[in-house]
């Protein structure tokens, strides 16, 4: 074979190889695919298959392609339509939730405006007791004060002196023996104070309440009495007496034990502080006076 055969024979391969050639020279006539050698033909023949197995392959790939992306687009849709399912569920029960928390809100605040107008109510009905409460105290005291107004007490009295005796009688006899008293003074009772009965060594006698029949009796007992603690006869005696005052004011009258300092009371009103070596305070205020005395005193 020469070289210009062969070279003919390669570009008819050449162009046999490419489809739209292939394709081209399938539509020639028997005549001219007979002229070609054998080897040329079967050579066409075996691109021919190859291409027809290209083709199929292609389309088979292609089937293949759009079956699977059939598929996924299916199970995406599947899988999207159970997470919006599944997203719808969640909104909607967070949508219940929240109106569940809404209504239950409503609620706390309706309640708590309530408690807040009772407390409110409460405060301002508390208010009211509290001074009627200061009221009532005030005139508990003031009527306890003036039960009291024609009472002593005795301290020193030891204890069973009075046994066998009725202890008014025994009292008035001591009290005119004790004073130098020119007569007897009436009384209407007298007992010792409550309390337990206490004889061990050394233990102080109870005290004993004394109601005079007369204030103007109970007033000289205990001007004769003031007289007494002067001497030094009386300051070493073994009775002392003093008025029956209230607890409340027993209390108030401890601010008095402040050494150094002097009270007075000038009209009207105005209660006048001295502290030892300090300069003269003047209030009109009990609580301004009260607060100095805690701050400045601070008594016992």
């Amino acid at each position: 074979m020469s070289n210009r055969q062969t070279r003919a024979g390669v570009e008819k391969l050449q162009a046999d190889s490419n489809p739209a050639s292939a394709a081209s020279k399938a539509n020639t006539s028997p005549a001219h695919a007979d002229s070609m050698p054998q080897w040329a033909q079967d050579m066409m023949s075996e691109v021919k298959k190859t291409n027809a197995g290209i083709t199929k392959y292609r389309e088979e790939t292609k089937a293949e392609m759009e079956k699977w992306a059939k598929s996924l687009e299916d199970n995406t849709k599947a899988q999207f339509e159970l997470l919006r399912e599944e997203v719808r569920l969640i909104s909607e029960t967070t949508i219940s939730l929240a109106n569940e928390m809404e209504a239950r809100k409503k609620e706390v605040d309706g309640t708590l405006n309530d408690q807040s107008d009772s407390i409110t109510s409460m405060e301002t009905k508390l208010k009211e007791m509290e001074k009627e409460i200061l009221k009532l105290r005030g005139r508990s005291e003031d009527l306890e004060a003036r039960s009291r107004r024609n009472n002593i007490r005795i301290v020193g009295v030891r204890e069973g002196a009075e046994t066998g005796k009725k202890p008014s009688e025994f009292i008035a006899g001591l009290l005119k023996e004790k004073l130098g008293l020119s007569v007897t003074p009436t009384l209407d009772r007298a007992h010792r104070a409550l309390g337990a009965r206490r004889d061990g060594a050394g233990a102080p006698p109870r005290a004993f309440v004394v109601r005079c029949h007369y204030y103007t009796e109970k007033e000289e007992i205990l001007k004769k009495a003031r007289e007494m603690e002067r001497t030094p006869e009386g300051r070493n005696g073994r009775i002392h007496i003093f008025p029956d005052y209230t607890q409340e004011v027993n209390n108030k009258s401890l601010l008095r034990t402040c050494g150094g300092v002097r009270y007075g009371l000038r009209y009207p009103a105005t209660l006048v502080i001295t502290p030892e070596g300090g300069q003269t305070k003047t209030f009109e205020n009990p609580k301004d006076a009260m607060e100095f005395i805690k701050k400045t005193l601070n008594p016992g």
